[in-house]
C-alpha cells in the first residue's frame, strides 16, 4: 500500500518481542484509506505485509482458526 509520495498517519502501535524477532503492528491511515501493517525485524532484515482494512475481519478469523487448531 506505501506509494511514492503518499504520506500515512499512525493510528494505534505496539511492538512485540518474540525470540529473536521484533514485530511492529500498526494501524495506519492515509488518503486511500485505513490499514494494517504489520513489520518483522530479525537478523537485520525488515519484511512488511499490509493488510487493507476491508480484509482486517477475514484476516483476524484466520487468525483465530490456525491458533486453534494448532494449540
Amino acid at each position: 500500500m506505501k506509494k511514492e509520495g503518499v504520506k500515512s498517519r499512525i493510528l494505534a502501535s505496539e511492538k512485540l518481542h518474540i525470540e529473536n524477532k521484533t514485530l511492529f503492528v500498526d494501524l495506519k491511515e492515509n488518503e486511500v484509506g485505513k490499514f494494517l501493517q504489520i513489520a518483522e525485524l530479525s537478523n537485520d532484515r525488515r519484511s512488511t505485509v499490509v493488510i487493507p482494512i476491508s480484509g482486517m475481519q477475514a484476516f483476524l478469523e484466520t487468525l483465530q482458526k490456525i491458533s486453534s487448531s494448532s494449540l
